[in-house]
Order: structure tokens, then sequence, then C-alpha cells
């Protein structure tokens, strides 16, 4: 997603959301933050690359006074997130992406930082993260994500392209890749989805392949979220399933996720809304009511901060401040 659309309608509903968002309850808050760490933030993740048996938050945010886009590495220490790494400033490479995953044989966990110029692979060695690999590309990423798309135990790589430019909005696709030595392999991709405002993937059904969730919709009004799985047959991303105003305004953040009854999909939307859905019998039912949160949603990442056995779910309010909370 560009940044400037998305602070500008990420704004613009704030302003609005703030009497409905109160109108649920609220969750039970672990930690927070306000003003955080960067001025603005763009997406956070949840991934043990420490290889500590806790999860560590990776967070892509900018400050537009120093002219800085950068990522951070954040493990809790004590009672609060501590940084542990921040990469060079992207801001010449323009607008960028960041997912983590195991793309590589062997398993390694990675963090991926997509820019308009390049892909870098860090990983941790000697406790420390390094530049591992860095290929150029030309393809003009507007969202990134990293799953299985077909059960062989190493992530594909999705990033969502231009696929045709309308006169009002532009289409959006799907397009997969599997990472080499080399660099990039195109594998195959999905039809048009329409804009694409949030993506991620995972395994929704419990089959050991991830499926691929995307938010799609004009503006910020409510729009189409679209699951869609590999057909290996096809070489291609296939939908199987579309759900029409599945939230009642665009979501910001998507994550996928373990829950009860089964993995659940994590929706952060404008109006503060935390929502949970999981999929049966061919549709997303919510697993209980949403939580509303005093500031517009922008990012949600679910991880075991603390090593304790127990996930967390870290929300991001717009513009930089953190939420955590558990609701075991």
């Amino acid at each position: 997603m560009r940044f400037l659309s998305r602070v500008t309608i990420t704004v613009v509903l704030f302003l609005a959301m703030t009497t409905l968002a109160w109108s649920a309850p609220s969750p039970p808050f672990w930690y927070t933050a306000t003003g955080f760490l960067y001025e603005s933030w763009f997406k956070v993740e949840a991934a043990d690359l420490l290889g500590t048996g806790a999860s560590q938050l990776v967070v892509l945010g900018r400050d537009y006074l120093d002219g800085r886009l950068a990522v951070q590495l954040l493990a809790w220490e004590g009672e609060k997130p501590v940084s542990k790494w921040e990469s060079p400033n992207l801001l010449p490479e323009g607008p960028a992406m960041i997912s983590c995953g195991r793309p590589l044989p062997g398993g390694t966990p990675m963090l991926l930082v997509l820019t308009q110029a390049h892909l870098y692979l860090y990983t941790v060695q000697d406790e420390k993260m390094i530049l591992t690999s860095q290929f150029k590309h030309a393809l003009s990423p507007v969202e990134l994500s990293v799953a299985d798309l077909d059960g062989d135990g190493r992530d594909e790589l999705l990033v969502v392209r231009l696929g045709q430019r309308r006169p009002t909005y532009d289409e959006h696709v799907v397009e997969v890749y599997r990472l080499t030595e080399e660099g990039l392999v195109k594998l195959g991709g999905s039809g048009l989805l329409g804009p694409v405002r949030a993506l991620t993937a995972g395994d929704l059904d419990g089959d050991g392949c991830a499926e691929v969730v995307i938010d799609a919709g004009l503006s910020s009004r409510a729009g189409v979220c679209t699951v869609l799985g590999w057909d290996r047959e096809k070489q291609a991303l296939v939908p199987r399933l579309q759900v029409d105003g599945l939230l009642e305004t665009m979501a910001f953040g998507l994550t996928v996720a373990p829950g009860d009854p089964g993995p659940l999909l994590y929706t952060a939307d404008g109006w503060g809304r935390l929502n949970r859905f999981y999929l049966t019998s061919g549709q997303l039912i919510p697993a209980g009511e949403y939580y509303s949160f005093p500031k517009g949603l922008v990012g949600v990442a679910v991880g075991d901060l603390d090593g304790d056995g127990q996930e967390e779910i870290m929300v991001v309010g717009h513009p930089n401040n953190l939420y955590v909370v558990s609701l075991n």
C-alpha cells in the first residue's frame, strides 16, 4: 500500500470513528505505548528471528522530519519492547514492505525487506542481524507476504502488483515467486482482484497449505474479502471464497494465526476495530464480537512475546501507538 494514501485515509477515518470505536468492549491491555519508535508505523510482524523461543516484533516505520524509512527488530525485555537492530534508511528506494518466513531450503527464518529496487534478506548470526543476500528487481511491488502455499515446508513470496490500470482506479494481481540463489522465479499468480488494500497469508483451514487473503475496494469504503488457494495443476491462485462487506470499512492490517477453535484471520480497520474470523464450511465466521481501540488501526500481529506459551496480539493505532493485548 502506498504510504501517503494509507496515512491520508487513516487520518480521515480516525476523525470519524472516535465515538464508534468505544461502542464495543475494549480488550484487556497488557502493554501500551504512545508516540512510540517512529512518527508513523506502516507494518508490524511477529516472528522468532533470534531463536529465543519467543516472538520479536518487526516494525516498518517512518520519521518524516528526519527523512527516514526503516525497519526495527524489537525484543521483549522485562515489561517492555527493546530495539535490537535497525535497518539502513530505505527512503531512497521508495515505498518498502516487509514479511518474515522461511523461503530457502533449510528453513532458516528470515526477514524479507522488499523496496522498489531490491529484495533484502536478513538472518541472525551470532545474535546479530546480518544482510545475507540482496537481489535487484523491477516488480514495482505494492504489498508483500510470505507463506507455504503448497505444503512443502518452504515459503513462497506473494507480491501484489499492478494488473491493469482503469480510468479511476488500479486493478491488482497477486504473483507467486520462489526464491533461489539467483533471485526470484515466478511460479504463477491470480487474476484481477480490484484495488488491493491489504494482504496476508496463512493456513486458515488446517490442511497444511496456506491460503491468501486480501481486502480490496475503493477509498475507505467496505470492500470485498477474497480467500485464494494455490492450484498445483493450473499453477495459479484461484478464488475459494469472496465475501462482500465482511467489514464495515477498509482493513489496514490482516494476519492469520493459531486460535480457538482453529486458525483465525485477524483484521484491523480504520475504525479502531479488531475482528477475528475462522474459516469453516466455505464461510468466514466471526469468532466472537469485535474489540475496540482508541485509535484507528493500521496493523496487527500475533506472537508469544515473553515465551510463556501464550500468544499476545500486537495492534498498531494510528499513527504510532502500540497496544499489546491478551485474549486468553
